[in-house]
């Protein structure tokens, strides 16, 4: 059992590290989470970027590590969301998969037949059960879709602020720090800060670190012992989104949140607003003609979505794991765990990667409140 004196640090900004600091700390940690605050909106950090669609139990992942961390994940969304503060975090539940490919649909249906199996209630609707009830949906070659009412969406920027309001009431130190540097001492590891506000401590020593730090993993780990250097490096995937007002959606709008075509569409509280995304592009620098197949769905989208004008748009940039699956979760060393490289999936991962690094540290999960 850990010593519950000793400092925990958790280092990162985004999703992993906001629920990761705050769980740790329900299990009795005494952590101190190293997360900058965000800055600037066009190049929107770590998980401000993303959509927060949730994507578990409509994944194709039909065993193995992934299906059990999403499946554990949405369990775990469902018991911690009522532990922060009641409303704070917008929330979309049930998510509609669109199927446009027939010699796709037996695969689909195969796949609800097994989730059915193993008690999960994913469904199959037909094209007429979707376009009697929502006919914007229709395109000539939808033959139907994939409905799972335990999947769906969490408003990121709402869900990182309860997090940290919550992790401060629980006695977390946030410190808008960047992590310069790791070194051993001892049992423990010295971390080198770099921040803004002179008031803020240039160095700290924990006895663990949890590393929820993409792609400035590789850095901070450059000067350690190679045996303990990250053995898959991570590569960067841009992504692009944006909010429409769409005056041609009829009243009915969407089913919730919608996967048309590989493009996420999610319904916002403003009448006929959506959020659009996202793309995947290669490298850290987008490309516009990525952005315009998306707000066109590849050429098939339908007049009212044409028509629809651009209200925002944004951009970031995920980790992907090079030669190793994503994410990333390893003891690298006594005391470093690495919770990173979690791709388009880290809103939807972060409770189950949270659990698994209490489980490393050996924190119990405290009683249900």
């Amino acid at each position: 059992m850990p010593i519950r004196r000793d400092v925990i640090a958790v280092v990162g900004a985004g999703s992993v590290g906001s629920v990761t600091a705050w769980w740790l700390a329900r299990c009795g940690a005494q952590v101190v989470w190293l997360a900058p605050h965000a800055g600037g909106q066009q190049q929107r950090p770590g998980s401000l970027a993303a959509l927060g669609v949730l994507m578990g139990h409509c994944s194709r992942r039909l065993r193995g590590r992934s299906w059990r961390l999403r499946r554990t994940s949405l369990a775990l969304w469902r018991q911690w969301l009522p532990l922060l503060e009641p409303g704070s975090v917008p929330q979309q539940w049930g998510l509609t998969v669109l199927c446009h490919q027939a010699d796709e649909v037996e695969r689909l249906q195969a796949l609800v037949r097994r989730r059915q199996g193993e008690g999960v209630p994913l469904a199959w609707r037909t094209r007429d059960e979707l376009l009697n009830r929502w006919p914007v949906l229709a395109s000539g070659d939808l033959q139907g879709g994939l409905w799972s009412p335990q999947d769906g969406q969490l408003d990121p920027a709402p869900l990182l602020a309860a997090l940290a309001i919550a992790a401060e009431h629980l006695g977390v130190q946030r410190r808008p720090a960047q992590v310069t540097g790791l070194q051993p001492e001892g049992k423990n590891w010295r971390l080198r800060l770099q921040a803004s506000d002179p008031d803020c401590p240039t160095t700290l020593l924990a006895s663990a670190v949890v590393l929820c730090t993409g792609l400035g993993t590789g850095r901070l780990l450059a000067a350690l012992d190679p045996a303990i250097r990250l053995n898959w490096p991570m590569t960067p995937v841009l992504g692009q989104a944006a909010e429409l007002h769409c005056p041609m959606l009829p009243p009915q709008g969407l089913p919730g949140p919608v996967v048309w075509r590989g493009v996420h569409l999610i319904p916002r509280p403003q009448d006929r607003r959506l959020w659009i995304g996202a793309t995947v592009e290669p490298g850290d620098q987008s490309q516009a003609q990525c952005f315009d197949r998306m707000l066109r769905l590849d050429g098939a989208a339908p007049p009212w979505l044409r028509q629809a004008q651009v209200l925002d748009r944004w951009q970031g940039v995920r980790a992907r794991p090079t030669g190793g699956p994503a994410p990333l979760l390893a003891t690298l060393a006594p005391g470093v765990l690495l919770t990173s490289g979690h791709y388009r999936n880290g809103i939807l991962l972060a409770p189950a990667t949270a659990a698994w690094t209490g489980q490393q540290l050996g924190f119990p999960a405290p009683d249900a409140p």
